[in-house]
């Protein structure tokens, strides 16, 4: 009886284990080897993803190898050596050809993902139905717009400022997000009965007025508010420096910024300290660009709202990735890999800042940790969608939940 009894533990113990394995995975094992395409590999903001990524994907068992890429064939050739060393997944940081890097990575049975970036609705379309795409995750353009909507109105009734510089970014080039967080910042600033921009006052409006065009100070009419100068474009030029100095001679040291706020704010505090027509302490800069320790130094040179993406915005493209590998892949209402709206996060303050870096960075194990991305697996659409919606506050109440 007693030597039954030893062969039948270890065979009991086999089966009990698989029946484990089964029920936590679905069939399929976590973990394993992941591409990463990229065309930015310096940025604050890629930093702190790429910490996330080695950090949290590390204590999930996952592997990663970061690959700067600067053309499609480059993304192409990038994906199919992926592919060559049997890794699981690709994530696409890079956007050079969208179509091409999707269906290459699903012509070779890799998962694809895009963590940061949402389609426009004809690629959606046609990427939708490859049978590795797992999704995206990315603030949708009325999230832009509020961004430069709510960032306006903290400037006007917390700050209480009036006279505005703004910088627009590539809205002149026709890239939405820019030009809808211009146009929420408008829209806020129009919601004064004497204000308007180029006759009109709207949202829809202003997006018309705006869209491929950018700003124009002359065509805006307001009792209340100025704008006294209007950059756009990256060059950060001799002209750049010169608009904004006239601009902030002229009162405008409340900078309004679509993006590019590091460079913005370090041109703007140079100018301020060395021109004494401007009081430095006066300057105040706020833009939308990403919630990460490299932007801490800017608060101490007037930077005083940082809307932005953060480290653990990379957490919800986990999720997509690790449902798929194991086995069952989250769809949206429509049987179809989701295109998510990713809420971005606000610090108001360096104090603020240093409070969501507490729990948002490295040494601290992240705020979507291993433990919340786990807690996620055979999730639901809905659940998925409002962790990915999240502000600060409801995010870190998710941490405090699951990932303790």
């Amino acid at each position: 009886m007693k030597k039954v009894k030893n062969v039948l533990l270890p065979t009991l113990l086999a089966v009990g284990a698989a029946v484990i394995a089964t029920s936590c995975g679905g069939g399929a094992s976590k973990g394993g080897k992941i591409g990463v395409i990229m065309e930015d590999d310096s940025s604050g903001e890629f930093l702190a993803w790429k910490s996330y990524l080695n950090t949290v994907g590390g204590d999930l068992g996952y592997s990663f190898e970061f690959v700067k890429t600067d053309s499609s064939a480059s993304e192409v050739n990038a994906i199919n050596t992926f592919a060559s060393k049997g890794y699981k997944g690709v994530l696409l940081l890079s956007d050079d050809d969208v179509l091409a890097s999707t269906k290459t990575a699903d012509k070779n049975d890799m998962w694809v993902l895009i963590p940061t970036g949402n389609l426009l609705p004809d690629q959606y379309a046609e990427i939708s139905k490859l049978s590795h795409f797992v999704g995206s995750v990315a603030p949708y353009e009325e999230t832009d717009y509020e961004a430069g909507y709510n960032m306006a109105k903290h400037f006007v009734e917390n700050l209480e400022r009036t006279n505005f510089t703004v910088f627009g970014g590539a809205a002149h080039w026709g890239v939405s997000m820019h030009y809808q967080r211009l146009a929420g910042m408008f829209t806020y600033l129009c919601e004064d009965a004497t204000t308007s921009y180029d006759g009109v006052k709207t949202h829809g409006e202003l997006v018309g007025k705006i869209a491929g065009k950018g700003i124009d100070p002359d065509k805006f009419v307001s009792e209340k508010y100025d704008i006294s100068g209007y950059m756009q474009g990256f060059d950060f030029d001799a002209a750049f420096s010169t608009t904004l100095t006239n601009s902030m001679l002229a009162g405008g040291t409340a900078i309004l910024s679509v993006g590019a706020s590091d460079a913005v704010t370090g041109i703007a505090y140079g100018i301020a300290s060395n021109v004494p027509a401007i009081d430095v302490s006066t300057l105040k800069v706020g833009g939308v660009d990403a919630i990460t320790s490299a932007y801490l130094p800017y608060f101490d040179m007037g930077y005083t709202y940082d809307c932005g993406k953060y480290a653990s915005a990379m957490g919800p493209g986990l999720i997509l990735l690790q449902n798929a590998i194991e086995g069952h892949p989250i769809k949206n209402a429509e049987g179809l890999a989701p295109q998510a709206n990713l809420n971005y996060w606000v610090a108001t303050s360096k104090e603020q800042m240093q409070e969501i870096l507490k729990v948002d960075d490295a040494e601290a194990g992240f705020c979507y940790n291993a433990k919340v991305i786990n807690h996620y697996d055979n999730t639901s659409y809905a659940e998925f969608a409002k962790l990915c919606g999240s502000t600060y506050a409801e995010a870190k109440a998710i941490h405090d939940q699951y990932g303790k």
